[in-house]
């Protein structure tokens, strides 16, 4: 079943042959209301950068899910909102931690049952959204959008239940959304406090992709330093900090400690990104890590980039925000391709600069803990360029 879904994930992304120019134009569209935006906003003294952000974001899952853009204001507003609860609840139920170590709690009277209700009741709500019978007669009918795949093929097999369809289409809100939006308000706090790195990623864009086009997947090739202050990014904010819980299928040996079957297990990703082990300065911003003496982005199989694969098997995972093997992110390409695609996008046109606005710490260990880490604010000034 999980096989089926990721092959309905990626076959409605396509991000390979023709279909890499279908997701570009779908990001590149909401790119543009975005960079319109941010054009209007040139003569504030404070810009909430995060705010518009979200709100870009989550109109381009909505059209990933149903081949449909928003079409006003107020239908993107309850769209946000309803994302937004379902991302404020679930980080409720993160935050209490014995809801996953006592799963039983969730039955008795009090915090634990009353939370778990709320998640319910924030996932009946993003459900209904999305696949309330008016929306899913015309996604059935267009078969288009993620949500027209999956019920086409639920239609065939019947191994695909209700209960399914509404768990994936939660996974892919969370896998597209709030991890994006959570990589891309570091990625952009940390270009506030480094404007030599926002310039040299400016400069790069002027040198390889100019201002007359928009930016492709194809540049991705040639955009050594982006490519490495995005990884870099990556590791330094770790905005996943742990990973969701996992059962080990038998018993396994990991450093010669014996983890036996059925064993619950979460990953601390954000204390493997920070490992003075691995990692020289490990606290300190520093895109040059990931490029070799002439300034190339190191190749997969350099230490550095192959350290989360050596240690998949001993459940130490350091830049993949999402996780591996089998149950890995169904959305990671998807978030990956747009990280990049938002970050050349807007640095292409425009500088951001603090201004007189106060910022939020960088080290994302001082943030609210949440499933997902993000400054609580992004006030910025934007000038174009």
């Amino acid at each position: 079943m999980l096989m089926k879904v990721r092959k309905m994930v990626h076959g409605t992304v396509k991000l390979y042959g023709d279909g890499i120019k279908v997701f570009e134009d779908m990001v590149n569209g909401d790119i543009k209301i975005l960079q319109k935006e941010l054009e209007n906003s040139t003569l504030e003294a404070s810009f909430d950068l995060s705010k518009a952000l979200k709100v870009s974001l989550i109109r381009v899952i909505h059209i990933f899910l149903t081949n449909e853009r928003p079409t006003d204001a107020e239908e993107c507003k309850h769209i946000c909102d309803t994302v937004e609860e379902f991302d404020r609840i679930n980080n409720d139920m993160f935050n209490s931690l014995h809801l996953n170590s006592c799963p039983w709690v969730r039955f008795l009277p009090g915090r634990g049952h009353q939370l778990n209700k709320a998640a319910l009741e924030a996932r009946d709500k993003l459900n209904n959204l999305y696949l309330n019978p008016s929306i899913t007669k015309r996604m059935r009918s267009q078969g288009n959008g993620f949500i027209g795949k999956i019920l086409s093929e639920a239609e065939h097999d019947k191994h695909i239940e209700d209960e399914d369809i509404k768990g994936i289409i939660g996974e892919v809100v969370a896998a597209g959304y709030l991890t994006t939006k959570g990589a891309l308000s570091g990625f952009f706090l940390l270009m506030l406090y480094y404007p030599e790195i926002q310039r040299r990623i400016q400069e790069e864009i002027d040198d390889n992709i100019g201002g007359d086009r928009e930016p492709s997947l194809d540049d991705r090739g040639v955009m050594h330093y982006t490519n490495a202050a995005i990884l870099e990014c990556l590791r330094f904010i770790s905005h996943v900090p742990v990973g969701i819980p996992h059962v080990a299928r038998e018993e396994i040996e990991v450093e010669g400690m014996r983890i036996p079957a059925k064993t619950p297990m979460i990953t601390n990703f954000w204390s493997a990104r920070r490992s003075h082990k691995y990692w020289d300065k490990p606290n300190v911003f520093s895109p040059e890590r990931f490029l070799d003496d002439v300034g190339k982005l190191l190749p997969g199989e350099h230490i550095l980039r192959s350290h989360f694969i050596m240690f998949f098997f001993f459940f130490v995972f350091f830049i993949i925000p999402c996780g591996v093997g089998k149950r890995n992110c169904v959305g990671e390409s998807f978030a990956k391709s747009r990280m990049f695609l938002y970050v050349t996008s807007l640095l292409q046109r425009f500088t951001f600069k603090p201004g007189g606005n106060e910022l939020p710490p960088m080290d994302s260990k001082t943030w609210k803990p949440n499933i997902v880490l993000k400054p609580e604010f992004l006030n910025c000034v934007v000038e174009k360029r």
